[in-house]
């Protein structure tokens, strides 16, 4: 059995705690899912140690739900949250597993975990009941948040450059998410902030409180 670590960085707690009470359990678990294989990949030692890691929790996710491992927290929480389309979650696993892969960070590299990523929001619209018509907007709000997220946690300042300069193809906003994605339209308005600043941590000082604050009052 794996352990399931909860500790979420603030962006992620704002946008839990202003979407939609019946909602929250399964974002939480969402985020919750993606931060644990965040860091069985930043914490193998050799790929093939995160492979195994990354394999026990796609395993995991594409049993039937009665047949899942017991005693992981998480597994629980995401089989409650999303029931038998939490399979689909697997979409992570699968984004970070290329990413423990890829040689560096370039932009191929790192379109395998900004579309994981990206289907698993998918997922959790679907879950929420959000016209299929948002997608590109869904797609769009994922993905600059994904890499302002990794920029956040790389140290080289060419990588973050690099990050920073891939965000910059990312297609213009376009409609306002629905108020059902209130939470992710929050981390789209901090990840541009951050990343128009070169990437500072998405929640860190006074002016990204007032951004949050702003997408919370007005949508985006």
């Amino acid at each position: 059995m794996i352990a399931a670590e909860s500790l979420l960085p603030p962006e992620l707690e704002l946008a839990i705690a202003h979407s939609r009470p019946d909602d929250r359990a399964a974002l939480k678990a969402m985020f919750e899912l993606d931060r644990n294989l965040g860091r069985a990949v930043a914490q193998a030692s050799e790929a093939i140690v995160g492979q195994l890691r990354l394999a026990w929790w796609r395993d995991a996710l594409s049993a039937p739900l009665l047949e899942r491992p017991t005693g992981n927290p998480l597994v629980d929480d995401i089989g409650t949250a999303f029931g038998a389309v939490s399979a689909e979650l697997a979409c992570l696993v699968d984004g970070w597993e290329a990413f423990l892969l890829a040689e560096s960070l370039d932009e191929s590299s790192i379109d395998p975990l900004l579309d994981g990523r990206e289907k698993a929001w998918l997922t959790y619209a679907r879950h929420t009941q959000v016209s299929a018509d948002f997608e590109p907007e869904i797609r769009r709000a994922a993905r600059l948040w994904s890499i302002a997220d990794l920029v956040a946690g790389v140290s080289g300042a060419s990588d973050r450059a690099a990050l920073v300069a891939i965000a910059g193809t990312v297609p213009a906003q376009g409609r306002r998410l629905p108020r059902r994605l209130r939470g992710l339209a929050i981390l789209q308005a901090l990840a541009g902030r951050s990343l128009k600043r070169g990437g500072c941590p998405l929640l860190s000082d006074r002016g990204a409180a007032l951004t949050a604050l702003r997408s919370i009052v007005f949508g985006r």
